[in-house]
């Protein structure tokens, strides 16, 4: 029997893409977003995709998108939670309000999609979480700090979850890209304001993106669709090298930084 899989933000992005990788391993598909309007229209020839509303931060309408999965396939064996936005701005700009909403958005709208679905996970005894979470989540950026602190969440509430639900049989997986060419930074919010001083942060993002290297959208979402379900799925899946690199270079810069203040430290016991 196919196996079913519900994705979150399925209208752009690695959402969209996730659905036609599984479709294509003849996975169940339910592909929702809070605009089913926005769908790709190639959803609408393939038999086992359900185009359906899900807005992460109305629990209602994720409550009537698992209903409507269960009913049309009979069950539930995975869930991408691709849903999400980046919030532009340094921390000065980015009001309290914009704060409360990348938030609201990319972690509390996590948190409700797991408890929507965990009841049927938990009932099988079996499952696959998906969490999309950013290397981001473990080098901020400056004017991408409160972005980065929220894929920073969402890196700890996967490794804890991970944690939780294991001796349950369900697994639990953060899938971390470093970049794509998407529509992220045209979707992206705009700071409340704008603070002349950050020019060179702002000039210096903008030469990062430039020289970034980009990941391969279909390879990298290809190899998310072959680890779903398997029986022993990593925790940590970086997707697009550069970012593993970029990563590695912090982790590095960590590690010597504890090393150089360490007799402060040892002072401190």
């Amino acid at each position: 029997m196919s196996k079913t899989v519900l994705i979150t933000g399925a209208s752009t992005g690695m959402g969209e893409a996730l659905t036609f990788e599984y479709a294509a391993r003849g996975w169940n598909v339910a592909a929702t977003m809070r605009d089913p309007a926005r769908a790709n229209p190639a959803f609408a020839g393939l038999d086992n995709v359900l185009v359906t509303r899900l807005d992460v931060t109305v629990a209602a309408s994720i409550e009537q998108a698992v209903r409507e999965t269960v009913e049309r396939f009979g069950a539930l064996d995975a869930v991408v939670n691709a849903a999400g936005y980046g919030q532009l701005g340094a921390v000065e700009e980015v009001s309290p309000a914009q704060v409360r909403d990348q938030f609201e958005t990319n972690v509390v709208g996590i948190v409700q999609v797991v408890q929507a679905v965990l009841p049927h996970l938990r009932e099988r005894g079996s499952g696959h979480i998906l969490n999309v979470g950013s290397m981001g989540g473990h080098v901020s950026l400056p004017t991408m700090a409160v972005y980065c602190a929220s894929k920073s969440a969402v890196q700890n509430l996967t490794e804890g979850m991970a944690k939780e639900l294991g001796p349950l049989g369900i697994r639990v997986t953060l899938v971390e890209p470093a970049g794509f060419d998407t529509n992220f930074g045209t979707s992206s919010r705009l700071p409340a304001r704008s603070v002349p001083d950050y020019a060179d942060s702002y000039a210096m993002m903008a030469e990062f993106d430039k020289q970034a290297v980009r990941g391969n959208l279909a390879r990298s979402m290809a190899a998310v669709a072959d680890i779903t379900g398997i029986e022993e799925p990593p925790v940590h899946l970086a997707v697009a090298t550069a970012g593993l690199e970029m990563v590695r270079g912090h982790f590095a810069e960590l590690l010597d930084e504890y090393a150089r203040w360490e007799s402060v430290t040892a002072a401190t016991d």
